[in-house]
């Protein structure tokens, strides 16, 4: 009486077995992964290292540069060299006050070679037109 389910559970066993084997057997390879290069994002940071190099600035930023023209180039340049990127402490605005304190620097330089009642004349022109 116990033989019956001694053959059942064995040939239930091999039935299970074959089957999983058949399964493995059977079943395909995971395709390898597809990686995608970000070839843009590396050039990009090219491009920001290259602009974030501090040897832009030797030049503007020289003493004998200083000693000419003034500091304001030199400021502005860094500045925005320093609002590029990832970790850019400083915004665009601070760059903008900058780089209009010299050119206001300019507006006056250029209307004092004026005559004395041009003068306010060039002022109020530059004044519209900033």
């Amino acid at each position: 009486m116990i033989l019956p389910y001694i053959y059942a559970g064995i040939g239930g066993a091999g039935l299970v077995g074959g089957l999983w084997i058949w399964h493995e057997l059977k079943k395909e390879d995971d395709p390898d992964p597809v990686i995608v290069s970000d070839v843009v994002a590396q050039e990009q940071q090219e491009i920001i290292k290259q602009l974030t190099n501090l040897d832009l600035l030797a030049v503007p930023c020289s003493s004998e540069h200083l000693e000419k023209h003034g500091a304001l180039l030199c400021r502005e340049l860094f500045c925005r060299q320093t609002t590029r990127g990832i970790d850019s402490q400083t915004s665009g605005s601070e760059c903008e006050q900058i780089a209009n304190i010299a050119n206001t620097i300019e507006m006056i330089a250029a209307c004092q070679s004026e005559e004395k009642d041009t003068r306010r004349e060039c002022l109020d022109l530059f004044r519209e037109r900033k």
